[in-house]
């Protein structure tokens, strides 16, 4: 399947004769997560950050009743909250807060860095942040409830009270660095009481997407582990087509792996010839990096390019350099002093 691929994909002289696959993917998941994941590899590997941008569909399920440190059921439980007021009309009202341009606040579990660290091993390690995460702005095109869970109707309770807490089912479709957990977190509070994210799948991502489609459609269905597990008899010919159309909609660049023209370097040698040469103390600039640099006065020039005094220094040699410092000096002193 994968080998004439090779055929389109640029040499890498630095690698030698194994000609191997790049791989990587196009945004992460949450541990908790399933769903789509793309993966790129060869020379595809460079147009993931397209995917990075776009935008994605997740169904969450949100338990209503407490909250935890993580913003999901993987976290400590930190706030628990009688939610007996809480209904599915309420929850149906409170969701049109956070459709069209919001603004949120990332967890403190997050990828996120400050000062160069992620803000989740300042949490992990029990060290407060240097500072607050910023709200940013987010776009959510979409935000429905799907299924509302009564109270013992659903297997995501974790509070371990004895209470029957609520959870509700949901769709959102949301822009690149969206934080489903903080949907969830910030939908418990708009309800007067507290949340967590029990459940997520990333159902889409840009043009792929889980599911069966209309033939009409122009999103492109995920393989699934199930077709992975059948063997290449089965994913080969799903995947397949999506190879082809990728490689016909972005040719193989011919020239220098860089993208560079390979008459590149003649046409460089050539203008060189044509540059007028440049001075330099009297004489003209060496043509080759390494004579410019013995040129200049070897590696480091200035200060740093000075001999430091021998231990051997014989006395009269100092008073020397130190009377011939002085003459220097008095030479510049007005006459009247």
């Amino acid at each position: 399947m994968f080998a004439p691929l090779l055929n389109s994909q640029p040499k890498r002289p630095s690698k030698g004769d194994d000609q191997v696959f790049k791989m990587g993917h196009g945004g992460t998941l949450d541990p908790l997560a399933a769903g789509i994941l793309i993966v790129g590899v060869g020379r595809g590997t460079k147009h993931l950050q397209n995917y990075l941008a776009c935008s994605k569909t997740y169904e969450t399920v949100v338990l209503l009743g407490a909250s935890t440190d993580s913003y999901d059921c993987t976290g400590a439980i930190d706030q628990r909250v009688s939610c007996e007021h809480v209904t599915k009309e309420l929850v149906e009202e409170r969701l049109a807060r956070f459709r069209g341009t919001i603004m949120q606040v990332p967890p403190v579990y997050s990828g996120l860095k400050i000062n160069g660290i992620k803000a989740c091993e300042y949490a992990r390690e029990g060290k407060e942040l240097p500072r607050e995460l910023e709200s940013r702005e987010m776009n959510v095109d979409e935000c429905t409830l799907l299924e509302w869970y009564e109270g013992g109707q659903h297997s995501f309770n974790i509070l371990d009270d004895g209470r029957q807490a609520p959870a509700a089912r949901m769709r959102l479709t949301v822009c690149s660095g969206f934080y489903v957990r903080s949907f969830a977190h910030d939908l418990g509070i708009a309800c007067g009481t507290r949340s967590h994210m029990a459940a997520l799948l990333r159902t889409r991502q840009a043009n792929f997407c889980m599911g069966d489609l209309e033939a009409s459609s122009d999103l492109v269905t995920a393989l699934t582990y199930a077709d992975l597990d059948a063997g290449e008899g089965v994913w080969g010919p799903k995947l397949r087509p999506q190879l082809e159309a990728w490689i016909a909609a972005n040719p193989k660049l011919t020239g220098h792996i860089n993208g560079r023209d390979g008459d590149a370097k003649r046409r460089f040698m050539e203008d060189k010839e044509l540059r007028p040469k440049q001075r330099f103390r009297g004489g003209w600039v060496a043509d080759t990096k390494k004579e410019r640099i013995k040129q200049q006065g070897g590696k480091y020039k200035g200060k740093w390019g000075r001999k430091v005094a021998s231990v051997s220094t014989t006395a009269d040699e100092t008073n020397v350099d130190v009377q011939g410092q002085g003459n220097y000096k008095e030479a510049w002193l007005p006459t009247g002093v």
